[in-house]
């Protein structure tokens, strides 16, 4: 090695060895792990976290930390503490009772799948499929959020019913005010108790309807004027056997109330007021055209 490369190569060994053996920087570092443990302990008393994640953001702070222990005095920034994140997922092919770890209460309809994240500033749901009842604690420093994928729901603290059904989204609101925004952002409503959001794709659709209770917590599913794919597909939420159609115009549609406990019974009601015919076979249940005389 000539003397230059020498020379070089230990006055970048000195640099390396001044940096990590600087004393600012070893405090910086110490900081981080004193608030990583403080912040830690904090957690734990607050709630029961499902899920951590750290790596990034300590990696993240800690690369902070040295860029700012190095750069002119001024151009440093205080850096913020780290942001602790829970996460949850649930899905369940019966009706459950979960809690989330912001303390809001969640009863979820069968094959439902929900997930559940939130740091110091926000609280967010998504509702990947079914139906859920909502009793969220109040936080008005962190507001609430659900991503029904053709509209977004935002509340401090309610209680609602929201059903992600074939081709819309329900939003019946119990207790409290709902705000609900349509996926591009065109359309936004404010619910209040007593009141109904229908949202589709194109339109947000504002009814009253009785608040006591979700119908299918009491065992009812009420139908109003939809679709006869949708009207099965909600059906068959609750089917052992699956509902299926078999050349059957998809312009019927479907209302009325049914006990979701006799799917069979449902399935020949509808078969009976649009004039089509019934046949259980050992692995579906398949409404079809009658056939002609």
């Amino acid at each position: 090695m000539n003397s230059s490369h020498q020379h070089d190569y230990e006055s970048d060994n000195a640099l390396e060895k001044a940096i990590w053996d600087d004393p600012a920087l070893l405090a910086a570092l110490e900081l981080v792990d004193a608030q990583q443990n403080e912040q830690l302990e904090h957690a734990k008393k607050r709630r029961r976290l499902a899920q951590y994640s750290w790596g990034g953001g300590a990696v993240a702070a800690c690369f902070a930390i040295l860029m700012w222990t190095f750069m002119p005095s001024n151009e440093q920034t205080p850096i913020s503490s780290l942001d602790l994140v829970a996460i949850q997922q649930f899905a369940s092919g019966k009706a459950q009772q979960v809690n989330l770890s912001d303390g809001t209460q969640v009863a979820m309809n069968v094959n439902t799948q929900l997930e559940f994240s939130e740091n110091s500033y926000a609280r967010k749901a998504i509702l990947a499929n079914g139906e859920a009842y909502f009793s969220v604690h109040r936080d008005e420093s962190r507001p609430f959020t659900i991503d029904v994928g053709n509209a977004t729901i935002e509340v401090l603290g309610t209680a609602f019913n929201v059903d992600k059904t074939l081709r819309e989204t329900l939003v019946d609101v119990f207790h409290g005010k709902v705000s609900v925004t349509s996926f591009d952002g065109s359309q936004h409503v404010e619910l209040v108790k007593g009141q109904r959001a229908r949202v589709s794709d194109s339109s947000i659709q504002v009814l009253q309807f009785n608040a006591t209770q979700p119908d299918w917590q009491q065992g009812w599913l009420d139908l109003d004027n939809v679709s006869i794919n949708d009207a099965l597909f909600q059906l068959n939420r609750y089917s052992e056997k699956p509902l299926v159609l078999s050349n059957v115009p998809s312009d019927i549609h479907v209302s009325g109330r049914f006990a979701v406990d006799d799917i069979l019974g449902a399935a020949k009601l509808i078969a009976q007021l649009n004039a089509l015919d019934v046949n259980q076979y050992s692995d579906s249940i398949e409404l079809s055209q009658k056939a002609d005389n």
